[in-house]
């Protein structure tokens, strides 16, 4: 099992992912996000793939039976 958790710090958008490496991963559980998962749907290529969710709170944590690529969405300021 994999756990990790992490603060949202600036610089880092709303926008984030979970996305699949490597095959079928059947347990995935957050907190934080606009849709949290709760463990009872894989993510997988073909499937569903956690491309376009949202951080909430302050702190996300996810929890999966697999490894899994979390993706943010990166604020640039303009000069």
């Amino acid at each position: 099992d994999y756990e990790q958790t992490t603060n949202n710090k600036v610089g880092e958008g709303p926008t984030c992912g979970l996305i699949p490496i490597g095959g079928r991963c059947d347990d995935v559980r957050t907190t934080g996000l606009q849709w949290n998962l709760e463990g009872d749907v894989p993510l997988e290529f073909g499937g569903l793939v956690s491309s376009s969710n949202r951080v909430v709170e302050e702190v996300v944590t996810v929890k999966t039976s697999s490894p899994l690529l979390f993706t943010a969405e990166m604020i640039v300021e303009e000069e």
